[in-house]
């Protein structure tokens, strides 16, 4: 029995010891929480840049920078809303981007949210982050219609008539851009037109960009 019992308390010895071991080695590989949108940039670049043109991962690039800025404010915690995140961070861009922007972004949300829900997840944090409620393929295309057609109408009213737009006004322009799921970047296009982009608000990075963007045309959409 004396040997039983001073085997039982080595045995809990070396079970704290490689706990201590374990913890000690998890703490020496997590990440500073305040480099979460550096680490999963570099690693939506690494993953899925091979695939894109360079317009398309510069879209990218900016889209997600601005997305983890807000998904990483002190409110949020470690949990992610994608569908609540994503709404405002295209709410972010508005009408300071061209059309051309949200084109990319609807081509790539499937493949980039897909990233999102792996990723995100497995940063390694001391606390794990939980990404919940992901875009669906219905409420994409609300949530990317509704904004183009507030850009329009931006666009066209101008922001200072903005508050007397109606949600029954929304809805009817969001209609003539997305059928079944489906954008007509032709309609897109033209409702947008009106919208003046500030470039001179922009750094050289962002106007390169906007440039690129305006090279093309709806027919790259289809």
């Amino acid at each position: 029995m004396v040997k039983q019992g001073h085997y039982a308390k080595s045995s809990r010895k070396k079970m704290v010891r490689q706990f201590k071991q374990h913890h000690a080695q998890h703490e020496a590989r997590a990440i500073d929480p305040l480099k979460i949108k550096a680490f999963l940039l570099v690693r939506y670049h690494l993953t899925q840049a091979k695939q894109q043109r360079v317009v398309v991962q510069k879209t990218m690039q900016q889209f997600f920078g601005n997305w983890l800025d807000l998904a990483t404010a002190p409110e949020n915690g470690q949990v992610w809303d994608v569908t609540a995140l994503t709404k405002q961070t295209l709410q972010l861009s508005g009408y300071q981007v061209p059309w051309q922007y949200y084109a990319i972004l609807n081509q790539q949300v499937k493949a980039w949210q897909a990233f999102l829900l792996k990723e995100g997840p497995a940063v390694p944090l001391e606390e794990r982050l939980s990404v919940i409620n992901p875009l669906t393929p219905a409420t994409w295309p609300d949530v990317l219609s509704q904004q183009l057609a507030v850009n329009g109408l931006i666009g066209t009213w101008g922001r200072d008539r903005l508050s007397q737009v109606t949600a029954e006004q929304v809805a009817q322009l969001q209609a003539s851009l997305v059928t079944d799921g489906h954008f007509n970047w032709a309609a897109v296009a033209a409702v947008c037109a009106p919208i003046q982009i500030e470039m001179a608000s922009f750094d050289q990075g962002v106007q390169g960009l906007i440039r690129r963007l305006e090279k093309l045309d709806s027919t790259d959409f289809d």
